[in-house]
């Protein structure tokens, strides 16, 4: 199992992405065979969470997700509910 490395988050303003491998992640190659050469062996950018109104707490659940998970876990939970079920799930709290 993969832990998370905060370095490897990313936050645009509304969404909150990863881009690490881990076990069953697909590099930029393998998801677009025309992308820039420079992208071969990187890993594709994984969806972790969206913030679109209101408080956008991105750091808390970076942080959370750090500590307390895998990434192949939240993954896992995320392709079956929503993020923020994934999230009360493993045990986040919400304000």
């Amino acid at each position: 199992m993969t832990r998370f490395d905060k370095d490897l988050f990313s936050w645009d303003g509304m969404y909150l992405m990863y881009q690490g491998a881990f076990e069953g992640s697909r590099t930029m190659e393998q998801v677009s065979p025309n992308c820039h050469p420079s992208w071969h062996g990187m890993p594709e950018r994984t969806f972790i969470a969206r913030f679109k109104y209101g408080r956008k707490p991105w750091k808390r659940w970076m942080n959370y997700l750090v500590k307390n998970c895998t990434v192949e876990q939240y993954v896992e939970l995320v392709n079956n509910t929503s993020p923020l079920e994934a999230m009360e799930t493993l045990g986040f709290k919400c304000k």
